[in-house]
């Protein structure tokens, strides 16, 4: 592909974001360690009340799912980093898909982990697990199989759980509903410089693009009108390499708030 300089650096600029964010992929790695919990940590408490559905196990799962994601996403974007003359490749859906599922797993650590109650941590938590459950179920359906524990004895221990750790039993329910990823991306991106807007914007434009949308398609990529039919415009569509580097930016500051957020969490500070 054929670039103008401006292309050019926004491409160079995509492959530095994403050469400085490799130190997550041996992060997440088993052996790194950094899972594992202080004692006496604030996560170390949240992790107490949620039992077997621990906070730091949910935060640091969309972690490493969100670094698998970018990791592949660099795979198809470029090429060894060893290699000094390395060939960028673009693709106009593909990458966003991956990008979105780095950006709002992301995003839903930082969602998990961001909120300075107590409470509002574990409501979260278990509000995600509620979904899980309901997920689950349907899926055992369609397969035509049973359950190991029926719905409802499942949902009763996620609001015992939610109750004991001090939400009101009448407001259990509401608790417990499952945040739509809208939501998620919101208030995660109004904890950041971003803004709950821009990274509602970074989400939405990354899966109108993963469903193929034609709004998204058309306002987002580039293209070029090679013919007219009538009322109907034929054009060739292209990957914008200065809208590929805003997402890449963005994704990779949320991914790094996540893991400081972590971080901080899993510290005892005594």
């Amino acid at each position: 592909m054929a670039t103008t300089s401006a292309e050019d650096q926004y491409l160079r600029r995509t492959l530095a974001l994403l050469d400085s964010a490799r130190p997550y992929e041996s992060l997440t790695q088993s052996d790194s360690k950094q899972w594992q919990v202080q004692p006496g940590s604030v996560l170390a408490g949240d992790d107490a009340k949620t039992d077997p559905y621990q906070v730091s196990h949910s935060a640091w799962n969309a972690l490493g799912v969100a670094v698998d994601h970018l990791h592949c996403f660099r795979s198809t974007f470029a090429g060894d980093p060893q290699d000094n003359s390395v060939s960028i490749t673009l693709h106009t859906h593909g990458q966003y898909s991956l990008l979105r599922g780095a950006f709002e797993n992301s995003a839903r650590a930082v969602w998990m982990l961001g909120p300075a109650q107590r409470l509002e941590r574990i409501q979260r938590r278990l509000c995600i697990q509620a979904g899980e459950h309901k997920n689950a179920d349907r899926m055992t359906a369609l397969l035509k199989q049973e359950p190991k524990r029926p719905l409802d004895l499942r949902m009763q221990q996620l609001t015992e759980l939610v109750v004991n750790a001090g939400t009101a039993p009448d407001d259990a329910k509401k608790a417990l509903k499952p945040a739509p990823y809208s939501e998620i991306v919101r208030e995660a991106g109004a904890l950041m410089p971003m803004g709950a807007g821009e990274a509602e914007v970074v989400w939405s434009s990354c899966s109108s693009l993963a469903h193929g949308d034609f709004y998204g398609t058309l306002s987002i990529l580039e293209r070029n009108i090679v013919d007219t039919q009538g009322r109907v415009h034929l054009a060739q569509i292209t990957s914008s390499p200065k809208v590929l580097f805003w997402v890449t930016d963005r994704t990779v500051a949320m991914m790094q708030r996540g893991f400081e957020l972590f971080k901080a969490r899993a510290t005892c500070h005594r």
